[in-house]
């Protein structure tokens, strides 16, 4: 199992993976430990993506809300250059919102 800070859909999917490899191995050769040791790297996998999709959502979220908050005050104060800025910031967190949906 990895034990990564932050967790990642990659590293995920590993674990869903090689927990499954191993629930079948060890379902095929009689060894219970080793099914075990799949089923719950298999379970760890799963929560781990689920929360790498969380964070992925909140971050977009994050860029969503910042991007139009900048763009207000750009637009308000007349700073078209930034505001442009601004709006691909908004855009980008939906986007990024929209894939961890």
């Amino acid at each position: 199992m990895t034990n990564s800070p932050i967790p990642s859909k990659t590293d995920a999917k590993t674990d869903q993976f090689i927990g499954t490899v191993k629930e079948n191995v060890g379902s095929a050769v009689g060894n219970e430990r080793l099914r075990g040791e799949g089923k719950a790297q298999h379970g760890q996998g799963e929560v781990e993506e689920q929360a790498a999709t969380t964070l992925g959502y909140v971050q977009g979220l994050t860029s969503q809300i910042s991007g139009a908050v900048q763009g207000t005050i750009n637009s308000l104060t007349g700073n078209n250059s930034s505001e442009a800025s601004a709006k691909i910031e908004q855009k980008k967190g939906e986007a990024q919102k929209e894939f961890n949906s």
